[in-house]
């Protein structure tokens, strides 16, 4: 044991020992191992995120309609919107100095003060705040701890108000629920999957190819030990020691960029999401693979670099002609990923997920790994067979055809990102282009609706009177509602105002007051039937609350009707005139005002939940017009961007790998090509050489990648009951950025060449 210490220990000293290219391999390993160990443990942490946020929800979740003999908080939920942010929390009133205290504050706010979350304090005190203002004129008390918010933009509050009503049923008596299990829908999970596998797995392989950068130095080094005296076993040890300290140093990198990236977490907020930075720590399970995973892989990507190169003592010694690579088992992971992706057609498809996650994992990552494992036969065949050409084309040509598994190995990583980038891009480019064929309901951006709880003839005259003084309102119409059944399970809504109100809803031939009318919508169509003039139904007496059934009511004769369009989204049921309506038994308790807005007034909306926001807990405003189908598009756009410019990023290190390639392959063939250009071999004639050398792997690498990752995104757009949508210009952008690679590759080589191709390189000693 004590000599494999003192062999790795060895390794370790070459590998700093080496001098300045040592150095920058070591850099450059440490830095391709570390930018993959920081996503790894991003990626571990997204558990500890969910589960976080769960026990978070869960703590913050009040318990009511216990029975218990102490105090408890009243409270009613209500929410409010700001141009396009959700706004939600709680009017409390405690019964007594040990009512409960909600999760993140100090004590329960009393009557006229507020406790609100640090990021609606923010937006409160900045100039964007200043309509929102008007809606919370309490006296600011403090802030919310983040043990009582989910996120940390999360725009809640908790205010005090006297008039909270005291019912016992709703009674918080203390705060923490049970913990739920969240459930995704099948298509998110299952974009989550192809997500995660195709962004690691491309990590995973260039964490192989970093430690097997500069190679052929390390095996002339191992070849100087061998002619000291060192034995093959021990020359293994120490290689496997100088992959060690460059997977080590890949570790302590990743960790460090991992830590200063997590402080930042606070201010990224993807599709409204986002975490706190103590959330964002990796699973100890997962990290401890990770730790165990990284150095495993460079040991054993060292090994297998070794299998056919014979360290000798005077020397390295290559196979001059390697044996043919055979087809018949590269194969198999492309034939199995397929196999296994077609068995799960239409899995993820419905409501409910029918397939299993697993096996689609284990498909893709069949299918991603087919790719590195077929390219070196794609290459060596490709090029085995071209003769002639200029001389430039023929020197890169030769040269691959003596060794083309390095290059392909570099450029299979590529292939990799370039893969897992097409089949995200497809998936997500089906999913946009559904949602912009289906944008979903029309709805009626001139009229805001006002819901009103506990609503009496005053505070209905009240309000109204507020919302018409507020510019850009054109009409305030008030109707109050109640609800009542039919039958089992039939249940039905009427509607009471005056003629103006009521057309407001449906198209009148005629209306005066004593006029009934039915709205018929096309989803009532098929139950109308079941709703006839003269039929007793039962009354509920509170149409907001639990429903209570009251007396019995005759329904009145009745015209049908239609809404104004069958594109918006209007309720149907029964439109009462005021004089029918006082023949009911039941007194509407809720009513809704609807206000008829300018749509070219600016802020109208917000101005008119600020006027009724004095009014608090007993006012709901609802305007569809905000609800911009557009921004699901942009959502969706956002989303691909991002997956592009996170594949982008990894061609960019697949860049360097390949760079240090190209630069190691000049070294190590300095002096043929200092002898060729003594001979008179344009250096440009070389350089183009070292051109074609870096772009016939990449091209044929183009080729593999674009068919796999075609026909993963058709099996996944298969899974999912999508329509086949290849997103051919994202295609166009890998591509090209790859083929752009290359080219400041070769551009980057040039300097080395031409230090390569001068008379010093024909020096021997």
């Amino acid at each position: 044991m004590k000599q494999w210490f003192t062999d790795l220990a060895l390794g370790v000293r070459l590998a700093l020992g080496g001098g300045r290219t040592s150095w920058v391999r070591l850099a450059l390993t440490g830095a391709g191992i570390g930018i993959g160990v920081a996503v790894l443990l991003a990626s571990a942490s997204v558990t500890t995120v969910l589960s976080e946020r769960d026990e978070r929800q869960a703590a913050n979740a009040p318990v009511t309609g216990e029975q218990t003999s102490g105090d408890v908080l009243y409270s009613t939920f209500w929410f409010t919107e700001y141009r396009g942010e959700s706004i939600t929390g709680r009017f409390v009133k405690g019964s007594g100095p040990d009512a409960p205290v909600p999760p993140g504050m100090s004590k329960v706010p009393g009557d006229g003060e507020v406790f609100v979350s640090p990021a609606l304090a923010k937006l409160l005190e900045s100039p964007e705040g200043e309509l929102l203002r008007e809606r919370f004129p309490q006296q600011l008390i403090g802030t919310i701890d983040d043990v009582g918010l989910n996120t940390p933009h999360d725009l809640l509050f908790y205010a005090g108000d006297a008039t909270v009503p005291e019912d016992d049923g709703t009674a918080i008596s203390r705060f923490g629920g049970q913990l739920t299990e969240r459930a995704l829908d099948p298509v998110l999970s299952l974009l989550v999957m192809v997500g995660v596998v195709a962004l690691l797995f491309p990590v995973l392989v260039f964490v192989g190819i970093s430690t097997r950068l500069a190679g052929a130095e390390r095996d002339r080094r191992l070849a100087a030990l061998r002619l000291v005296g060192a034995g093959s076993q021990r020359v293994r040890r120490i290689a496997a020691g100088e992959a060690l300290l460059g997977a080590f140093v890949g570790l302590a990198v990743g960790t460090v960029l991992f830590f200063i990236g997590r402080q930042f977490v606070d201010d990224i907020q993807v599709l409204g999401l986002s975490a706190f930075v103590s959330d964002l720590t990796p699973s100890l399970p997962f990290a401890v693979m990770i730790a165990v995973l990284v150095p495993v892989m460079a040991v054993v990507t060292s090994v297998i670099a070794m299998r056919r190169t014979v360290i000798e003592p005077l020397g390295v010694v290559r196979r001059a002609k390697p044996v043919r690579r055979v087809l018949w088992w590269r194969l198999v992971p492309l034939v199995v990923g397929v196999g296994v992706l077609i068995t799960q057609a239409g899995a993820f498809g419905g409501s409910q997920s029918r397939g299993s996650a697993p096996i689609v994992i284990g498909g893709i990552v069949m299918l991603l790994l087919a790719i590195p494992v077929l390219l070196p036969w794609v290459v060596e065949r490709a090029v085995g067979r071209v003769r002639g050409g200029a001389p430039s084309w023929q020197l890169a040509i030769r040269r691959l055809q003596l060794e083309s598994g390095t290059a392909a190995r570099v450029v299979g990583g590529v292939a990799v990102v370039l893969a897992g980038g097409i089949a995200l891009q497809s998936v997500m480019a089906s999913a946009q282009s559904e949602v912009m064929d289906s944008p979903g309901p029309e709805v009626d951006r001139g009229r805001i609706t006002i819901n009103l709880r506990e609503s009496t003839p005053e505070l209905v005259e009240q309000t109204a009177g507020l919302v018409a003084r507020t510019a850009g309102v054109a009409e305030v119409h008030t109707l109050r509602n109640l609800g009542f059944k039919a039958g089992e399970d039939d249940y039905h809504s009427a509607f009471v105002g005056n003629c103006e109100a009521l057309r407001t809803q449906a198209v009148l031939p005629s209306c005066q007051d004593g006029d009934s009318f039915y709205v018929e919508t096309a989803f009532s169509r098929g139950h109308r039937s079941l709703l006839k003039a003269g039929q007793r139904v039962t009354m509920f007496e509170d149409s907001t609350g639990d429903q209570r059934e009251g007396p019995q009511w005759t329904v009145p004769e009745f015209t049908v009707v239609k809404p104004p369009s069958e594109s918006i989204n209007f309720q149907s049921g029964l439109l009462l005139t005021p004089s029918v309506a006082r023949a009911m038994p039941v007194e509407p308790e809720s009513s809704n005002l609807l206000v008829l807005i300018d749509q070219d007034e600016r802020d109208v909306a917000e101005h008119v939940r600020n006027a009724v926001a004095p009014i608090t807990w007993r006012s709901y405003v609802s305007y569809f017009g905000e609800a911009d189908v557009s921004q699901r598009v942009e959502q969706f756009q956002s989303i691909r961007q991002g997956l592009l410019a996170g594949s982008l990023i990894t061609l960019l290190l697949a860049g360097a790998s390949l760079l240090v390639l190209a630069l190691e392959q000049v070294r190590e063939r300095r002096r043929p090509l200092a002898v060729l250009a003594a001979s008179g071999v344009p250096r440009g004639a070389l350089g183009r050489s070292l051109l074609w050398q870096n772009a016939v792997p990449l091209l044929l690498a183009l080729v593999v990648a674009v068919g796999v990752g075609g026909a993963l995104a058709v099996l996944l757009l298969r899974i999912m009951s999508q329509p086949i949508v290849l997103d051919w210009p994202g295609i166009a952008v890998l591509s090209g950025a790859a083929a752009f690679m290359v080219v400041v590759v070769t551009v980057l080589s040039l300097p080395s060449l031409r230090r390569a191709t001068g008379a010093l390189g024909l020096r021997s000693e």
